[in-house]
């Protein structure tokens, strides 16, 4: 069986947005096809695309909002990108978006941490910057006056990118972990207005959720997990669905069709063997379970791609 999955890097990403109708912001990020920097890239994004299938990158991206808003999915967490906000994709964790709005408009650093270590950032301090609060979704709104100033910091990345001066590369990584503290001041801000964190109950959904990533091909039912908090399924149901307005089984189940849409779309995998991979019966309940999310069977979602 074939373990090998599409994973996004920097060029594949950069080279599919280019070839979009319409993609891109003119007047800000890459529009040479020819960058052949692997471990940094600064985007423009506003193609009008919709929504985008489930996603693995090798690579870290932060994204600034300017206009619109859309539904992101990051791991375990779902939440909305919103006008005048930040937020933070990292790599090996599946992510997507959906609902996005016609007047989306998104700034985009893409790098990898190579790109940051070595003799100019030293690793541990860079793994403070990236591991932001595990607690929140990795997404923080701004103030006008922090939007602003975001704002020209992704510009003046993007104006270095494009004239490759003197010491260009240099300037770019001070910039980049300019923009990475930036963040996480954003980050601190929310936290210090948020009372959220006071919540027992939105800890306990949050480590729910948390298992529901790491266990969802193994654990399938509310009362496994349920067990594994000690907590009755019934407390569970009632806190989840009162944080989040989603049934428990539901959040299981749409992790898993996640997991599904990914592997039906970057892999080389059969039917058959997503559904062994999902640890289903057999293919026949696949099917029925996606199909249920879906409203096409697997082979006919796979057909599309």
């Amino acid at each position: 069986m074939s373990n090998k999955n599409t994973v996004l890097t920097i060029s594949s990403t950069l080279k599919a947005l280019l070839a979009a109708p319409g993609a891109g912001c003119p007047d800000f990020g890459i529009i040479d096809e020819d960058w052949t920097q692997e471990d940094f890239a600064v985007l423009g994004n506003a193609h009008g695309v919709k929504h985008g299938l489930p996603v693995k990158t090798d690579y870290y991206s932060v994204i600034l909002c300017l206009n619109g808003s859309c539904k992101k999915t990051i791991g375990h967490f779902v939440f909305e990108v919103y006008r005048n906000s930040v937020h933070l994709v990292s790599p090996d964790f599946i992510t997507s978006f959906e609902d996005a709005s016609d007047d989306l408009v998104l700034y985009q650093v893409l790098f990898k941490k190579e790109f940051l270590t070595g003799n100019f950032l030293k690793e541990n301090v860079l793994d403070n910057l990236l591991e932001v609060n595990p607690d929140y979704p990795p997404i923080y709104g701004l103030s006008a006056k922090g939007f602003a100033s975001l704002k020209a910091l992704y510009e003046k990345i993007s104006a270095e990118s494009r004239e490759k001066g003197a010491f260009h590369l240099q300037i770019l990584r001070l910039l980049v972990t300019d923009l990475l503290y930036e963040m996480n001041r954003a980050c601190e801000s929310c936290l210090l207005n948020s009372t959220r964190h006071l919540s027992k109950q939105y800890q306990l959904v949050y480590k729910f959720k948390k298992l529901v990533e790491q266990q969802f091909l193994t654990l399938k039912t509310v009362q496994e997990y349920a067990d594994e908090l000690f907590i009755s399924a019934k407390y569970l149901t009632e806190i989840v669905k009162a944080e989040t307005g989603q049934n428990a089984l539901h959040v299981i189940h749409n992790r898993m069709y996640l997991e599904a849409q990914y592997l039906l779309s970057s892999s080389g995998l059969s039917i058959k063997e997503i559904a062994e991979r999902l640890n289903f019966d057999n293919s026949s309940h696949f099917s029925r379970f996606f199909k249920r999310f879906a409203g096409s069977n697997p082979s006919g979602f796979k057909q599309l791609q």
